[in-house]
């Protein structure tokens, strides 16, 4: 996987994991499972909720089931709802919900292409009706990390195709956050590790910030891929 790649990738992740709780909030009604984790869930998911946005520094490591790195970037990203900005290294993204605008400073050029998620992919305008197609959540226990105590949930899709086969969240017990998760890839059982260094709730956002402007990329070459 390229670079630029991996960045988009990481950009479909993060704001799917951050944005997970929002529809497991939504059918808690409809479904009992591990009433800890429900619990923990449900709270996280109406904090979220009431975010018109966030910004979020974070680190992402692709290990494999040995835990050995073999890839790493860090990165920051903001996001409105379908909209978000990230920058990593080189590279920045941008989407405003239907347009992805992918701007790489190393050769100066922007491609433009649709904004078109996979059938799978939980985005946020799927946050509402992704849990039709089924997670499983269990409460796993509680570890202390740098004084403050994380709170463990895994996440298993009941369907057994899926190339996940779970994701692993460690939810803050005090703000509700969630600070790091870890996707396990079915069968080799490799993983990407993502982790949150700074997260921060936006009240007022600039949606302009969302749409590519070219004046910030002077002596780019535009390149419409659509």
């Amino acid at each position: 996987m390229t670079s630029k790649n991996k960045i988009m990738v990481s950009a479909k992740i993060i704001i799917a994991t951050l944005s997970i709780t929002f529809w497991i909030s939504t059918c808690m009604s409809q479904s009992r499972q591990d009433p800890m984790a429900e619990e923990i869930l449900n709270a996280v998911g109406k904090k979220h909720k009431k975010m018109p946005g966030f910004i979020a520094t974070f680190s992402h490591d692709s290990e494999t089931n040995s835990g050995k790195v073999v890839g790493n970037l860090k990165g920051e990203i903001k996001v409105s709802g379908s909209k978000y900005v990230l920058t990593s290294g080189q590279t920045t993204l941008i989407c405003d919900g239907k347009t992805v605008w992918s701007a790489d400073r190393k050769i100066k050029e922007v491609n433009i292409s649709d904004y078109e998620p996979e059938p799978d992919d939980i985005t946020p305008e799927r946050i509402y009706n992704f849990y039709q197609k089924g997670y499983k959540y269990i409460f796993m226990g509680e570890i202390k990390v740098k004084g403050k105590i994380w709170q463990t949930i895994d996440l298993e899709p009941e369907n057994l195709k899926k190339e996940v086969v779970k994701i692993r969240l460690f939810v803050d017990k005090t703000s509700r956050n969630i600070m790091k998760w870890i996707v396990f890839e079915r069968g080799s059982n490799d993983r990407e590790v993502f982790a949150i260094a700074e997260f921060k709730v936006l009240q007022k956002i600039n949606q302009a910030e969302f749409s590519f402007n070219k004046k910030q990329f002077p002596g780019f070459k535009v390149v419409d891929l659509r």
